[in-house]
């Protein structure tokens, strides 16, 4: 079943970038970018919000606004893509995609794993970096 086809034509596109990726790209960026604590974006007026805040926390684990807004695009952007099955993509564009998902869950879930990219700068990066990847792979590929 292809979620795809309730969207319509002038806001999706098959063969580009179409208006959902333009608006989700920027605002995964900067999640991505707090996510990974190499950066942070907080909003003052006329909301006080901040990605890098906490939403949930229990047991060391805590669930961000920034890892909130990355699952949600992931999500959206996987979605409004038509993208139903992990058979469109090659074997490394499958671990890009699941390596990405499995990090992010990881920074929030396992205070150990977020201890290490937040304490380790290349972690961070490379987390971020990862993120375009699968970003990338899911909303233009």
């Amino acid at each position: 079943m292809s979620y795809a086809n309730w969207i319509p034509d002038g806001v999706r596109r098959e063969d580009g970038i179409d208006l959902i990726d333009a608006v989700l790209a920027p605002l995964f960026v900067l999640a991505s970018f707090s996510t990974a604590a190499v950066g942070s974006m907080t909003l003052y007026d006329p909301i006080n919000w901040g990605f890098e805040d906490v939403l949930y926390a229990a047991s060391g684990s805590e669930i961000t606004l920034g890892f909130v807004v990355t699952m949600i695009t992931i999500v959206t952007a996987w979605v409004t893509n038509g993208q139903t099955s992990l058979d469109d993509f090659t074997d490394v564009e499958t671990i890009t995609l699941l390596l990405a998902i499995v990090l992010n869950v990881s920074v929030a879930l396992i205070p150990m794993v977020c201890s290490a990219v937040e304490s380790h700068w290349f972690l961070g990066w490379f987390l971020v970096m990862l993120n375009g990847a699968a970003f990338y792979l899911i909303a233009y590929k």
